[in-house]
C-alpha cells in the first residue's frame, strides 16, 4: 500500500497515546478467560457405569453418553466468573475504537467486538510474518488498514508479544487442514465452529477438494458472508466453488434439536471424510448443549451409510469435562468416547487444549484418518518438560544417561543468575564474562567425583574433558580460555576443538623437529585425554555418562513444542548431603505443608500450610517419563500439584496453573550436591508486560533466588541431620512409613536395581588414558597399587583441601565451588535478618525461626501464632493489615534490603551489615 504522509505525521504524533491503549486493550482482550462467559447452569448428574464396547450405533452412543454423565461437575468451574472493571472498561473502550476503524467501511459490518478485534490482529501477525494469512488485511477498509499494514503498523508492534494466543491457535489448525487436505484423493468436509472473522476458507479455497461450512452467531456469519462477497468482487480468482456454507446459530440453543442435522440441509455430505474444527468458542457454550453436541459428533461416523473417518480439532475449552492440562488425563477422557487422541498441548492451566481426536471406526479400531494424522505416539506426561529416557525407567541405570552438570551462562562465565539475565541478549544469548584482569575461567564441575572441565572452542561449541591435564597431572581447571583454546595454567599445553591438543610451546624450542612430528606428537597428547559427550539445550549443559560414541541426543530432556511460553527463572543451590537425600525431599509432599508451612509466598499462595495438611490426598501415577503423586485438597478436590521422579536424577513438579519446576540433582560426589534448579512461569499477558519493563527481569530472578534459598536453608539442616545419622550411625533409611513415603520406597526400589552390586562413584584416572602413561603411578605411599588402594581404603589418607591460595591461580579441590546457599548462605541470612524486622515493623510477622505459623489443634480448631506475634510492634493502623500477604510498603522494603545485600560487597557495606544484622537480631532476641 502507498505511504501516506499525512497520515504518517497524525500516527507519529499520536504514537504515545495509541500504544497505551493497545497495551491496555491486550491485557483483556487476546487471552481465553472465564471472565468472557455466559453464566453456566449445570444441570445435575447421574453416575451410570460404563458398558463394554461393541460396534453397533445405538449403543456406541449410549457409551458416549455414560461417559459424558459420568463426569462430574467440579466446583472450581461450577460458576463463571463474571467481568472484571478493567475488562468491561477495555471492552467499551475497544468496541468504540473499531467502530472508528470500520467507519469507511462499505459492507455494513455491525459486529465490531473481539471478532473484529482478531481480524486486526491477524492483519498485523501477517505483515510482521508471524502467521501466513495475506488475505486477513484485505478485508479490512483501505482507508484506516495502514494502521496494521503500513507504516502506522509499528504503533501496534508491542501488541506482537501478546497475540501469542492468536498466532499458535492459528498455525495449529491450519496445519492440522494441510493434514487432513493430504489424506486420500477426492472431496471432504471442514466444518469450522466459532472462527469469527477467520479467513481459511479463503485461504484453502485453491483446495477445491475441501468444502467449508462454517457456524457461528447470526450476526457474525452476515458479516463475514458480505466479506467474502467483497473479497471475490475484488479479487476473482475464477474458481467456481462456494466458498463456505454458513450455520448462525447460537450453539446453546442445542439444548434440542440436532446440530448435524441443521449442517446436513446446508448440504453437508456424511459420506465423506469430515474435519470438525472447534476455535475458542466451547468457552461460551453451556452445559446441557455442550453434551449434547459431543455426543453427536462422536458418535458421528457410527451411522449407517457415513464414512468411517472422522476427526475433531480443538482449540478450546474442554470444560467440563477436562479441567486439567494433562496428556494422560486427556487421552483417557477421549479414549471414554471411543476417540483416539493423536495431538495434544494444553495452555493456561488446561483452560485450553491444542487437541486432534480421531472418532474410531464401529469395532473401536484407530481408522485410517487416525494412521495418517497420527505422526509420532504421543508421550504421556504430567508435565511440559519431559524425559526421553524411557528404558532407564523401566531397567534401572545410572549410565547412558545425560546430566545437567550447568547452564549456558556458567559456561560464559557468570556466577549468578541474576547477573546473568542483566546482561542477557534481546536473542536470549549471553555475552562471554571475563574476569577483572581480562580472563576467561574454564567451567569446573564434578559428576559422580568425576572432576570436569567445559569451556567454548572457536567455533562457540562446547567442549567437556577430564579436568586433569595429560602432561603431568595439573588441573586443567586452572587454566584460562584464550581464543577458543584452554590453556594448561603449568606449562601452557592447549586443547581446542573437540579437545583436540592443539599446542604445546615447548615443541617450538626444539628446532629440529618438523610440523609432521609436532602434529603426531600432539595426535598422541589427544589419544591420552578423556573426553566427554556434552551438549547445550535450553540453556542447560548435559554430559553424557556412557560411551562417548554411543551418546544419543534423542535422550535429551525436552519441551513440549507448542505449549504456552514460559518465562524461565533459574537458581542453583550448594548442598553438603548426597543427592539421594535431596532427591526423596523433593518428592515427600508433606514436609512442604508442616516443615515450611508457607515461609515464603508462593508455597503459601497454594495452601501449603500446615493447617492444611489433613486435607491432603496423594494419588500415585505412572507416565512415560517417571513416576510421582498427584495432590489435592479433600477426597473431592480438583488437582493442585503434582511431583514426579524422572531417572536418574530429576525431580519435577507441576500445576495446574501451567507453572512447573524441574530439579536437575546433581551427584557432585559422596556428600555433596548441587541442584540446578529452573522454573518456569506461565508468560501470559501481564508477565510478558512485566518482565519488558528495565531490570524488572533481575528483580524477578533475584526474589525467586531468595525464596529457593530460603527453602534450601530450612530443607538442608534437617538433611544434613539425616545423613549424619544414616551414614554414620547405621540408622534406617525409613523405620516407618507415612502419607506419602509410598513414593520413596518406590524410588529407593529404582535406586537398588541401578545401583546393584557396583559403586557408581568415579575414583581413579588410571584407566582413562587409551596409552600407556610414561610413569604410571608415583604417590606418597609408593607405587604399589594394592598398597595404595589399601592405604586409602583403611586410614583414609585422601587429604581434603577444600581450596589452596596462590598467587596467581588458585586451586579448588571441591569443585563446583560451593558459592550457592545452603552451604554457603552468608549474603541470605544477612538479608534474612533485616527482612524478618521489615515484615515485623510493617505488618506484625513472626520472626522466619518460628516453626508452625498456622497448625490445628487435635481438635482441628486453628492456633495461628501470628495473631499474637510482636502486637507491641506494629506500627498505628497495622492491625487493619493482612497477616499473610505482604503489603506494598513491605514488598519495597524487601527489595531494597535484597539490593542492598546483593551490592554489599561492591560498595564496601559488608562490615556494616554485619554490625547491623547483629544490632537487629539482638532486638529480636530482646
Amino acid at each position: 500500500m502507498p505511504s501516506n504522509p499525512d497520515l504518517n505525521r497524525s500516527l507519529g504524533q499520536a504514537r504515545p497515546f495509541l500504544q497505551s491503549l493497545l497495551l491496555l486493550l491486550l491485557l483483556t482482550v487476546l487471552q481465553p478467560t472465564n471472565s468472557f462467559h455466559p453464566p453456566l447452569n449445570p444441570t445435575p448428574l447421574i453416575l451410570k457405569p460404563l458398558k463394554s464396547t461393541v460396534d453397533r450405533y445405538e449403543i456406541s452412543k449410549g457409551l458416549v453418553q455414560d461417559r459424558l454423565a459420568s463426569i462430574s461437575i467440579n466446583d472450581d468451574f461450577a460458576e463463571v466468573e463474571e467481568q472484571n472493571v478493567l475488562g468491561v472498561i477495555t471492552d467499551a473502550f475497544t468496541g468504540a475504537l473499531f467502530t472508528l476503524l470500520h467507519l469507511p467501511d462499505t459492507c455494513g459490518i455491525s459486529d465490531s467486538s473481539k471478532n473484529l478485534r482478531v481480524l486486526w490482529v491477524r492483519a498485523l501477525l501477517n505483515s510482521y510474518d508471524q502467521i501466513n494469512d495475506p488475505i486477513a488485511e484485505k478485508l479490512l477498509p483501505k482507508e484506516t488498514v495502514g494502521l496494521v499494514t503500513g507504516d502506522g503498523k509499528a504503533l501496534l508492534k508491542p501488541i506482537l508479544k501478546f497475540a501469542e494466543w492468536i498466532c499458535s491457535r492459528t498455525t495449529y489448525i491450519d496445519n492440522q487442514v494441510e493434514e487432513f487436505d493430504g489424506f486420500m484423493e477426492g472431496e471432504k468436509n471442514v466444518v469450522l465452529f466459532g472462527s469469527g472473522y477467520d479467513t481459511r476458507a479463503l485461504r484453502y479455497r485453491s483446495k477445491t477438494n475441501l468444502n467449508f461450512y462454517e457456524v457461528d452467531l447470526p450476526s457474525v456469519v452476515e458479516g463475514k458472508a458480505k466479506l467474502y462477497d467483497m473479497y471475490l468482487k475484488e479479487n476473482p480468482d475464477g474458481i467456481e466453488k462456494v466458498t463456505s456454507r454458513f450455520l448462525g446459530k447460537d450453539l446453546n440453543e442445542y439444548k434440542e434439536g440436532s446440530l448435524i442435522s441443521d449442517l446436513s440441509s446446508l448440504g453437508l455430505d456424511p459420506t465423506l471424510p469430515t474435519l470438525f474444527i472447534w476455535e475458542a468458542v466451547l468457552f461460551y457454550v453451556n452445559e446441557s448443549p455442550k453434551r449434547r453436541i459431543f455426543t453427536e459428533l462422536y458418535t458421528f461416523n457410527k451411522s449407517p451409510n457415513r464414512n468411517e473417518n472422522a476427526a475433531v480439532v480443538f482449540t478450546d475449552s474442554l470444560k467440563p469435562f477436562l479441567d486439567v492440562p494433562f496428556t494422560s488425563e486427556t487421552d483417557r477422557f477421549f479414549d471414554g468416547l471411543q476417540a483416539d487422541l493423536v495431538s495434544h498441548r494444553s495452555r493456561w492451566g488446561g483452560a485450553v487444549h491444542f487437541a486432534t481426536t480421531v472418532l474410531r471406526d464401529s469395532s473401536n479400531s484407530m481408522t485410517a484418518l487416525g494412521e495418517h494424522l497420527k505422526k509420532e505416539d504421543l508421550v504421556m506426561s504430567y508435565t511440559p518438560t519431559q524425559s526421553n529416557n524411557p528404558k532407564i525407567l523401566h531397567s534401572p541405570s545410572l549410565d547412558n544417561a545425560w546430566y545437567a552438570v550447568g547452564y549456558t551462562w556458567q559456561i560464559n562465565g557468570y556466577t549468578s543468575p541474576v547477573e546473568a539475565v542483566d546482561a542477557k541478549r534481546e536473542d536470549g544469548t549471553f555475552p562471554m564474562k571475563l574476569d577483572k584482569d581480562g580472563i576467561l575461567k574454564p567451567y569446573a564441575t564434578r559428576l559422580w567425583n568425576e572432576p570436569l572441565v567445559v569451556y567454548r572452542d572457536s567455533s562457540q561449541n562446547l567442549v567437556c574433558l577430564t579436568d586433569v591435564c595429560p602432561h603431568r597431572s595439573a588441573p586443567l581447571s586452572m587454566g584460562t580460555v584464550e581464543d577458543g583454546s584452554l590453556k594448561c595454567f603449568y606449562h601452557g599445553w592447549s586443547f581446542g576443538e573437540k579437545g583436540e591438543c592443539d599446542d604445546v610451546p615447548t615443541q617450538r624450542s626444539v628446532s629440529v623437529e618438523k610440523p609432521e612430528t609436532q602434529k603426531i606428537f600432539r595426535e598422541k597428547v589427544t589419544e591420552c585425554q578423556r573426553r566427554h559427550a556434552v551438549v547445550e539445550k535450553d540453556g542447560l549443559v548435559y554430559v553424557w555418562r556412557g560411551e562417548l560414541l554411543e551418546a544419543d541426543p534423542r535422550l535429551l530432556p525436552s519441551k513440549r513444542t507448542g505449549d504456552m511460553e514460559t518465562q524461565p527463572i533459574d537458581s542453583v543451590l550448594d548442598y553438603a548431603v548426597d543427592y539421594s537425600y535431596i532427591v526423596e525431599n523433593n518428592l515427600d509432599s508433606p514436609h512442604l505443608f508442616y516443615l515450611h508451612d508457607g515461609s515464603v509466598p508462593p508455597i503459601e499462595s497454594i495452601g501449603m500450610m500446615s493447617k492444611n495438611l489433613p486435607e491432603l490426598r496423594l494419588r500415585p501415577f505412572q507416565d512415560d517419563c517417571g513416576f510421582g503423586h498427584l495432590g489435592r485438597f479433600g477426597d473431592t478436590g480438583r488437582v493442585k500439584k503434582l511431583l514426579r521422579f524422572d531417572p536418574p536424577n530429576i525431580v519435577r513438579h507441576g500445576g495446574v496453573s501451567g507453572f512447573e519446576e524441574e530439579f536437575h540433582i546433581v551427584p557432585v560426589a559422596p556428600g555433596r550436591s548441587r541442584v540446578l534448579l529452573r522454573q518456569h512461569l506461565p508468560k501470559g499477558p501481564i508477565l510478558s508486560t512485566i518482565t519488558s519493563i528495565p531490570k524488572m527481569l533481575p528483580f524477578l530472578t533475584a526474589l525467586v533466588n531468595q525464596w529457593n534459598n530460603h527453602i534450601a536453608l530450612e530443607d538442608g539442616a534437617v538433611m544434613q541431620g539425616q545423613s549424619h545419622l544414616i551414614e554414620d550411625m547405621d540408622a534406617p533409611r525409613m523405620q516407618m512409613g507415612g502419607l506419602g513415603d509410598d513414593l520413596m520406597a518406590r524410588y529407593w526400589e529404582w535406586r537398588r536395581k541401578a545401583y546393584g552390586e557396583t559403586n557408581p562413584w568415579f575414583n581413579t584416572l588410571q584407566s582413562a588414558p587409551k596409552r600407556k602413561p610414561s610413569i604410571p603411578t608415583g604417590t606418597t605411599y609408593g607405587d604399589s597399587a594394592s598398597i595404595i588402594e589399601s592405604a586409602r581404603e583403611l586410614n583414609n589418607l585422601i587429604v581434603e583441601v577444600e581450596e589452596s591460595v596462590g598467587i596467581k591461580q588458585k586451586y579448588v579441590q571441591q569443585t563446583p565451588e560451593p558459592i550457592f546457599a545452603p552451604m554457603n548462605s552468608r549474603n541470605y541470612l544477612r538479608a534474612l535478618v533485616l527482612d524478618d524486622f521489615v515484615k515485623s515493623l510493617f505488618q506484625g510477622l513472626e520472626p522466619s525461626s518460628t516453626m508452625l505459623k498456622t497448625e490445628r489443634s487435635p481438635y482441628g480448631e486453628e492456633t495461628a501464632p501470628r495473631e499474637k506475634a510482636l502486637d507491641g510492634s506494629r506500627l498505628p493502623g497495622a492491625e487493619n493489615v493482612g497477616k499473610t500477604a505482604p503489603t506494598v510498603a513491605g514488598l519495597l522494603a524487601a527489595a531494597a534490603t535484597w539490593g542492598v545485600i546483593e551490592n554489599a560487597e561492591r560498595f564496601g557495606l559488608t562490615q556494616v551489615l554485619d554490625r547491623v544484622a547483629v544490632a537487629v537480631s539482638t532486638s529480636f532476641g530482646n
